[in-house]
């Protein structure tokens, strides 16, 4: 029998879905950006929020997120009938294929680190290659600047942020994650607001800090050697002073192999929340759909057709120039 928490998924606001079951996921509340921006999404036809609903062989429903950037999906939610599961593994193999042909190449999503939870996800085709501690603590004002220049990241320190990350984080998570300068940037994203703060020792890029916020919640992940982790808890500290309110909520993801770093955060009042493992599938690869002569024979035709009307089409006809040359 599955290990799962009960969950009623009628219990988000502002969007409410008819349905009552678990969540397989079952993430705190920071990751989870509300159901009616991505039930929008799915209506006006938007990439970075999506809810993905079956009614097949049980009633189950997914919401996904662009993270960390365009081309990865982060499953959210996946809530399913109470007892009844293969609909969401059936539901995951449909979200694999929209991903796909969608130009997205990966799902992924952290679970409990519980051997039912793994064994489940495992057989719908997700593969573990990272665990994480979720550290929880309340945001307290202002904090004084640690020891080091530190700067606003700008849209420019993107690539900076790279190279850091490729410097400190383990080549097999690297190929899992498969982050690029474009997931660094800052902005809106999500239904985020991201900000980043850098901090060098004049040379360099010693540690780095990304807070993505929403109302009272916040979501932090730090990049930074064990070597660097006092340096690492003042930036973390500094960030969430000038990105949180007094109470305000945080959530610190910081991977386990980081011991130092660990320690560190939990010396500075940060408390243990719970362990989490990474997970990702790749998407379903997107296939050549074959177009009808009829159709092939308009596209054609527009060739010739006015230029405001081709470049219009352009895309479609592309298709079909490529799929005639072989």
């Amino acid at each position: 029998m599955l290990w799962r928490w009960p969950q009623r998924a009628t219990g988000d606001r502002p969007g409410q879905l008819a349905i009552k079951g678990y969540d397989l996921v079952n993430l705190p509340h920071a990751f989870r950006p509300w159901l009616l921006w991505s039930v929008l999404g799915s209506a006006f036809g938007g990439v970075g929020n999506r809810v993905f609903v079956s009614h097949q062989r049980s009633l189950a429903f997914a919401q996904v997120v662009a993270e960390p950037g365009r081309d990865h999906w982060f499953i959210v939610r996946l809530v399913t009938q109470a007892g009844v599961t293969d609909g969401g593994r059936e539901l995951l193999d449909r979200i694999a294929r929209e991903a796909g042909a969608r130009g997205v190449i990966r799902l992924h999503t952290l679970v409990a680190e519980h051997p039912d939870v793994l064994e489940w996800w495992q057989r719908a085709g997700f593969t573990p290659f990272r665990r994480v501690v979720l550290l929880a603590t309340t945001a307290e004002g202002r904090h004084a600047p640690p020891k080091g220049m530190i700067r606003v990241q700008e849209a420019v320190d993107a690539w900076e942020v790279q190279r850091l990350y490729e410097r400190l984080t383990p080549r097999p998570v690297q190929y899992a994650e498969a982050r690029n300068r474009a997931t660094w940037q800052v902005g809106r994203r999500a239904g985020w607001r991201v900000r980043g703060f850098l901090l060098s020792n004049g040379q360099e890029t010693t540690a780095y800090c990304r807070v993505r916020s929403r109302g009272q919640w916040h979501l932090v992940e730090v990049l930074a050697s064990d070597d660097a982790a006092d340096d690492a808890v003042g930036l973390v500290c500094y960030a969430i002073g000038q990105s949180a309110r007094p109470q305000d909520q945080v959530l610190l993801v910081l991977p386990e192999e980081t011991p130092c770093m660990l320690a560190a955060f939990e010396r500075a009042g940060f408390r243990t929340h719970e362990r989490r493992v990474w997970l990702a599938r790749y998407t379903v690869r997107r296939v050549r759909v074959g177009t009808l002569a009829t159709d092939a024979a308009r596209l054609a035709a527009v060739a010739d057709a006015r230029r405001a009307f081709y470049r219009r089409e352009r895309p479609k006809v592309a298709v079909v120039e490529r799929a005639t040359s072989h």
